[in-house]
């Protein structure tokens, strides 16, 4: 965050300093909200290339677990007879996932026509950040793809879509936590 705040008062180019470009993107998720997933995210234009943010998400998944009923005794082939007539209620158990990462951003633009748009277009990111899964807290970093487009009759309305993968530092490996992927699945906001 400080890095966003320090460096944004860096000029871009010269033609950028004439006309009125756009510095600042807030965007969030709205369909994750009805699948128990939020992320929002804040970006910053540091250069006609490049970008800084940082942003987060939380996932919250409840599923049933079903124990087994009281056993009865065996039969003939020593396999349990369960008594089905007292199983028990089925225990809810929540599992949740919570983010937060600082990242960059590099838009690298068109070759053909020498515009550099960030935080628009293609873009390849680096980040790095804590995230609590599983009920353990970590320090993770990883990369990220992303394609954003601008919409509306004043091109301010955004649209950013990303995959990307996370490693996480010290998450056991019998888990399966220690690699996971992260995705912007249709980020939306306004560019100012």
């Amino acid at each position: 965050a400080i890095l966003i705040f320090g460096l944004s008062g860096l000029p871009l180019t010269a033609q950028q300093r004439e006309e009125f470009q756009p510095r600042n993107v807030i965007s969030a998720n709205p369909f994750g909200l009805l699948m128990d997933l939020f992320n929002a995210e804040y970006e910053r234009v540091i250069s006609g290339t490049s970008t800084i943010g940082f942003g987060g998400s939380t996932l919250k998944n409840d599923h049933d677990i079903y124990p087994d009923p009281p056993i009865l005794g065996t039969d003939e082939f020593g396999f349990p007879i369960y008594d089905w007539a007292n199983e028990p209620d089925p225990l809810t158990e929540t599992d949740r996932y919570i983010n937060f990462d600082v990242f960059w951003r590099f838009y690298p633009g068109s070759n053909r026509t020498r515009t550099y748009n960030a935080p628009v277009g293609w873009a390849f990111g680096a980040k790095m950040g804590i995230t609590a899964v599983d009920g353990g807290t970590y320090f993770g970093y990883g990369f990220d793809l992303n394609r954003s487009f601008v919409l509306g009759p004043d091109d301010n309305f955004y649209v950013g879509l990303g995959f990307g993968l996370k490693r996480l530092v010290g998450a056991p490996d019998e888990l399966g936590l220690s690699l996971i992927p992260t995705i912007r699945i249709a980020n939306v906001g306004f560019i100012f």
